[in-house]
C-alpha cells in the first residue's frame, strides 16, 4: 500500500473463548488509527480497526486480549504491514 491509503484489518472477537479485545499497539509514526467498530455478522462477533498509512516502512499491528474475568494482557493477532516499496499490501 501506498502512503496516504486507508486499511482494515477485520477480526473475530475472541468472546467465546473467555476473552475481550482490549485495543492495538501500533507505530503512531506509521499508522493512525482512524476507528474501531464491533459488529456481528450473522451471530458472528467481528472487531474491525481502521488505519491510515503515514509514513513508508514496515511495522507490526499487534492486536490484544485479555480474560474476561481480568488477567494479563496476550496478544491476539499480530499482523504486519508495508507500507511504500515493498511491494502488496501487508509483508
Amino acid at each position: 500500500m501506498e502512503k496516504g491509503d486507508v486499511f482494515a484489518l477485520d477480526m473475530r472477537r475472541p468472546e467465546g473463548k473467555g476473552f475481550r479485545i482490549t485495543g492495538a499497539a501500533f507505530d503512531p509514526q506509521m499508522l493512525r488509527m482512524e476507528r474501531y467498530l464491533e459488529y456481528d455478522d450473522d451471530g458472528e462477533p467481528r472487531a474491525r480497526y481502521l488505519f491510515t498509512a503515514l509514513e513508508e516502512g514496515a511495522t507490526d499491528v499487534l492486536i490484544r486480549m485479555a480474560p474476561e474475568g481480568g488477567g494479563e494482557v496476550d496478544v491476539y493477532r499480530q499482523v504486519t504491514v508495508t507500507v511504500g516499496k515493498g511491494g502488496g499490501w501487508f509483508g
